[in-house]
């Protein structure tokens, strides 16, 4: 899995990645990130995802320790194009993201 830093954060989506928010509902909140698909962690460890393999899949979260859990499940599952972003939400709205 690779790392995004919120300095190159804009330059990535360029690349028209899937963003997915894997905070647990209690902590999501669609304004965080326009456009994020919201799946708990909980949903990708069950396996309870269909996520498109043919483009690369951003995940975030609140400090980067879920999204980077995340994308371990997903590579276990095959996928190939898998990104966190780096410090999560929190640090991209502390560089004014």
């Amino acid at each position: 899995m690779r790392r995004i830093a919120p300095k190159d954060l804009a330059e990535f989506l360029q690349e028209n990645p899937l963003v997915v928010d894997v905070r647990p509902p209690g902590q999501y909140n669609p304004e965080d990130f326009q456009g994020a698909l919201h799946l708990p962690l909980a949903e990708i460890q069950r396996g309870n995802h269909d996520l498109p393999r043919d483009r690369p899949i951003l995940l975030l979260c609140e400090r980067g320790v879920l999204s980077e859990l995340a994308g371990l499940y997903l590579e276990a599952a095959g996928y190939q194009r898998v990104y966190h972003l780096e410090g999560g939400l929190r640090r991209l709205r502390s560089m004014g993201g």
